[in-house]
């Protein structure tokens, strides 16, 4: 099951306590896994060090704010939060595994297309 409506509405912003992170949703938050995965791809390594290092230290209070919703009942600022974690999740990958924005020497993105199905729909 995925969280919510994939429609990002731009003039939604984070919840109050997240507002520092703000900066980053605008480009970060997006609201699919391909979305993220070519986000990722496609950045600097200063950019996703900057966002990992921005969005690391308030990770667990924003996972504990996330917990008083249901996944599929997120209200529009928490759903934004929701996927700016993911996101760091995605980049997290790039900082402290590949060193890299993308997997060294995996093909170009353009031999390949990710597909997948979310089981249960």
């Amino acid at each position: 099951m995925h969280a919510g409506k994939l429609i990002v509405d731009e003039s939604v912003t984070l919840p109050n306590a997240f507002q520092a992170l703000e900066e980053f949703a605008r480009t970060w938050a997006l609201p699919t896994s391909d979305e993220r995965l070519y986000r990722r791809m496609n950045g600097s390594m200063a950019e996703i060090q900057a966002f990992y290092n921005a969005v690391l230290p308030v990770t667990e209070q924003a996972l504990s704010f996330l917990d008083q919703y249901d996944l599929g009942g997120m209200p529009p600022d928490a759903l934004r939060l929701y996927y700016l974690l993911l996101a760091s999740a995605e980049v997290a990958l790039a900082v402290e595994v590949y060193r890299a924005p993308r997997l060294p020497l995996a093909p170009s993105q353009s031999r390949f297309k990710v597909t997948h199905h979310h089981m249960g729909d």
